[in-house]
């Protein structure tokens, strides 16, 4: 929880073109130390470059100058000056969809298109600064931009009140036609600590996305043939069935996506099904059915539903996507057991996270160094093998990685979990992993909430949850927690993975830190088990990872090994 803390703080705000911007920081030589009052002020310009080559055919610009940096005082503003010079052969025309000129928010911080902490229009998150949109930091000012001429775009920023070095990176475009030149255009603002120091940890200009995790308590629920048990957990009381179903969940945002996570026990025979359902308005949804689970699979068929949409939205596979934002859930769990038995299932853990977006590549590493010593699995040479479950190794990154987990804590199946698996398989834990993550009606292994409860077999507490960057990921590193996470990208974006291929979804575990930031990973995607480790750039994989699956995470602990401060997304 934020608290509202009045101080004063001195903001120096910078623009720069590439690495070109760090040589005028230093030329202009930003204070080491502020004053115990806090005082603005302006400095010189940056004066325009030579000019550039002009008239190139259709809508062309280039960087030609820009305003002094100004230092502010906490919750101040100020009206920071960029110029563009016209090199293209067509003019620029205000309020002409198509041929207007803007400045939109662009890569790495806050994003392409994404609302920013440092100014908007008061929509997405943004404060109210007068910019034209959230994502749309200035108009051109004159109705028309010939060729050759300079267009000098003002805006307002506002210092954020959390100390912090802070960059909002900026590119020129026709707004409804295309994007200008990219010559890596960016706001350095940083933020004093309330003494005036100067502060070393980087923070995003994004927006914060709206993420929450919530684990539900298991009473006060609806009870239906069951009760909490001597040990806590929720269990069949008679019958063959029973339900429980939690109160209604309001997160603190509006999410578009809804993903859960449950740990539970399920003796030969017996079996839970998973469900949500979201309030729209004032009008309940459906009962979407999310999964049934099963930890063997001799008597009961794991599984995920297919053919779940409707204009409320649709499940794919184990997450709920719903077409509007929407501001209420609830779970149900269906304990299940085969007649005339007795055994019943134990329900130990109930969750979700929901969200609306993903996060934005480009955090600044936490500092934190380190390596988590994992034990290292290829799926690779499980090629092959037992290829009714996913069609092999090859397909099972997802229950390689969370096995790798699982062993990191001392926990592993047992000599009779493992008596079906042929002598002569290496390794056969991963075989064994596979078979108990399993979907049937999704034909794979990659079912994140069914590797989550797979894990909590071995006592441990495993959830799925969404993380906002790296930096949060270095938390859990410090803290002795490896992460498993959810990749996709294009051939040749993910620099060093296998045969340099790309991939519409893939799994490897979060180990540790270098110290240049990038990120040391068990990556199952190996020709074998020493090959597994791996450092990848940070900025690579972040994109890969918070614009592939927005930054899905299997968190998977000792229940008696406490987790890292949260921001309320675990």
């Amino acid at each position: 929880m934020l608290r509202h803390v009045t101080v004063a703080i001195t903001v120096v705000l910078l623009v720069g073109v590439g690495s070109s911007s760090r040589a005028h920081a230093r030329a202009q030589g930003l204070p080491l130390v502020a004053a115990a009052s806090c005082v603005s002020s302006v400095g010189p310009g940056i004066p325009a470059p030579a000019p550039p080559r002009g008239g190139l055919p259709g809508f062309h610009s280039a960087w030609f100058g820009q305003s002094g940096y100004p230092s502010l005082c906490a919750g101040g503003r100020s009206t920071a000056t960029v110029a563009f010079l016209n090199t293209g052969s067509r003019g620029w025309t205000a309020g002409t969809m198509g041929e207007a000129a803007f400045l939109g928010t662009w890569d790495p911080d806050p994003g392409q298109d994404r609302a920013s902490v440092l100014g908007g229009d008061g929509r997405a998150g943004s404060p109210s600064t007068g910019w034209p949109r959230h994502d749309r930091v200035a108009e051109q000012p004159a109705p028309w931009v010939g060729p050759g001429q300079v267009a000098w775009f003002q805006f307002v920023v506002e210092a954020p009140r959390v100390p912090g070095i802070y960059r909002l990176s900026i590119r020129p475009l026709i707004e409804g036609a295309t994007w200008l030149e990219d010559e890596g255009v960016f706001w350095v603002v940083t933020v004093l600590n309330p003494d005036g120091s100067l502060p070393t940890d980087r923070v995003s200009a994004a927006v914060r996305v709206p993420i929450d995790f919530h684990a539900f308590a298991l009473t006060p629920a609806e009870y239906g043939n069951t009760a909490l048990g001597e040990g806590g957990g929720v269990i069949l009381t008679n019958g063959t069935s029973g339900t429980w179903t939690s109160p209604w969940r309001t997160p603190p945002a509006a999410f578009t996506r809804l993903i859960p996570s449950w740990n539970a026990e399920t003796p030969a025979g017996t079996s839970i099904e998973v469900e949500a359902q979201v309030r729209a308005g004032s009008r309940e949804t459906r009962w979407w059915r999310m999964g049934r689970w099963a930890a063997d699979d001799a008597d009961v068929q794991r599984t995920s539903f297919r053919g779940q949409e409707d204009a409320d939205g649709r499940v794919a596979t184990d997450t709920l996507q719903l077409s509007a934002p929407t501001t209420a859930y609830r779970l149900r769990v269906t304990l299940l057991r085969a007649t005339g038995s007795f055994q019943t299932p134990v329900v130990r853990l109930v969750a979700a996270v929901v969200s609306d977006g993903a996060g934005t590549p480009g955090s600044a590493a936490a500092g934190v160094v380190a390596e988590l010593a994992v034990p290292r699995y290829s799926q690779e040479i499980h090629a092959g093998e037992y290829p009714q479950y996913s069609g092999g190794g090859e397909a099972w990154c997802s229950p390689t990685s969370t096995e790798m987990v699982v062993e990191y804590w001392g926990r592993r199946p047992s000599a009779a979990d493992l008596a079906w698996i042929a002598p002569t398989i290496v390794d056969p834990a991963v075989d064994h992993a596979a078979r108990s993550t399993y979907d049937a009606a999704y034909r794979g292994t990659g079912n994140w909430p069914f590797n989550a409860a797979y894990a909590a077999r071995y006592g441990l507490r495993a959830f799925v949850t969404q993380l906002r960057s790296l930096a949060e990921a270095e938390r859990f590193i410090d803290a002795g927690i490896p992460l498993v996470a959810s990749l996709s990208w294009r051939a040749g974006e993910l620099p060093g993975f296998y045969l340099g291929l790309g991939s519409n979804g893939h799994l490897l575990v979060v180990t540790g830190f270098s110290p240049t930031g990038d990120v040391i990973v068990n990556d199952p995607a190996a020709a074998s088990n020493p090959e597994v480790r791996r450092v990848y750039p940070r900025l690579a994989f972040e994109r890969a990872w918070l614009g592939g699956s927005g930054g899905v995470v299997y968190v998977i602990h000792p229940p008696n090994v406490a987790l890292p401060r949260s921001a309320g997304n675990w």
